[in-house]
């Protein structure tokens, strides 16, 4: 299965906007990522209840690398669920 390469990618940054107003919540995002690594689409499957979070996670995630799943031993394009969190700490 593909996965994020995490240590590669910046972490969505908290809005500024959702930060002052305590917005916090949890998105699932649906990425489609290629062969080689790349997102090609990306789209919300559960989001958070406040668009502008919805929104970081997207706008953040479109950008990161990905390692390849792989399919009978060869790099392939596929689908992968990708959780973003966003919690206020003190």
């Amino acid at each position: 299965m593909a996965h994020p390469l995490y240590a590669m990618n910046p972490p969505p940054s908290y809005p500024r906007l959702a930060r002052r107003l305590g917005k916090q919540g949890a998105v699932l995002l649906e990425v489609f990522v290629s062969a080689s690594g790349m997102v090609e689409e990306v789209k919300v499957t559960t989001g958070s209840g406040h668009e502008i979070l919805d929104e970081a996670a997207l706008n953040t995630v479109r950008g990161w690398r990905f390692a390849a799943g792989l399919r009978n031993g060869r790099p392939a394009a596929m689908w992968v669920r990708v959780p973003v969190r966003f919690e206020l700490r003190d």
